[in-house]
Parts: structure tokens; C-alpha cells; sequence
């Protein structure tokens, strides 16, 4: 998967809405409560879930995405392919009802539950 210019490789963000209260975890992408760990939390202020609040100093050690999570990514984005060409609705959000969407979003988290376990299948995990 290549990163996009401009775009952070993790998809959680931003973290805050329009307001500045806390919305989406920086880390896992659940539902964040406080705590946010940027060094200048003007733009975003990577607000983190209560889970990883416990674990913040390990996450301040980790700044990116393993290479086994990258595959877990590129599985869910393979599977989001195919079920948009499956589909044939188009790659436009605003023409997926809302089942469509959560749709779109079980295929993506299959996709990369799927791949994860490919890897582990394979023997080429570390764990």
C-alpha cells in the first residue's frame, strides 16, 4: 500500500469534531474520551480511547503501522475493491444508502481480519 501525499497511513484521524471534543481514538479508531497525545495539539490532538490511555506509553513509541498490520490494511482495501466492483453502485459515498456504507465498512474489516489471518495461517507472523 502506498501512502498518499498528504494523508496520514492511519486512518483515524482527525480525532476531534468541529467543536473540539473528543470523537475517534488515534490509535484503534474507537470511540476516544481524552487524552490526546500530540506534541502541538493545534491541528489534531490525537485523542486516544480508554484502552490505549492505559497503554500510552507504548503508543508513544510507535509512530507508524507494522508490516503485518500493513498487509491486514492492504487486505481490507483489496476486499473494498471487490466489493465495490461486486456492487457496481460506483466509488461515490454519497450515492450508499446507509446499509451500503456499513457494508462497505464489514467488507473492509473482513478484509483485513482475512489477510491477518493468512499471515498468521502461513507461519510468516513473528508471534
Amino acid at each position: 500500500m502506498t501512502k498518499l501525499p498528504g494523508k496520514p497511513i492511519i486512518p483515524f484521524t482527525p480525532t476531534v469534531d468541529a467543536v473540539g471534543d473528543p470523537t475517534t481514538c488515534y490509535c484503534c479508531g474507537m470511540r476516544a474520551v481524552a487524552l490526546g497525545i500530540a506534541t502541538n495539539p493545534k491541528p489534531d490532538p490525537q485523542y486516544l480511547c480508554r484502552r490505549c490511555i492505559v497503554a500510552i506509553d507504548d503508543y508513544k513509541k510507535i509512530r507508524s503501522l507494522d508490516q503485518y498490520e500493513l498487509a491486514a490494511l492492504d487486505g481490507g482495501v483489496d476486499a473494498i475493491g471487490d466489493w465495490i466492483a461486486e456492487r457496481g453502485i460506483g466509488t461515490e459515498l454519497a450515492h450508499y444508502d446507509e446499509l451500503d456504507q456499513r457494508m462497505l465498512v464489514k467488507a473492509a474489516w473482513e478484509g483485513c481480519a482475512r489477510r491477518l489471518r493468512e499471515l498468521i495461517a502461513s507461519g510468516s507472523a513473528p508471534f
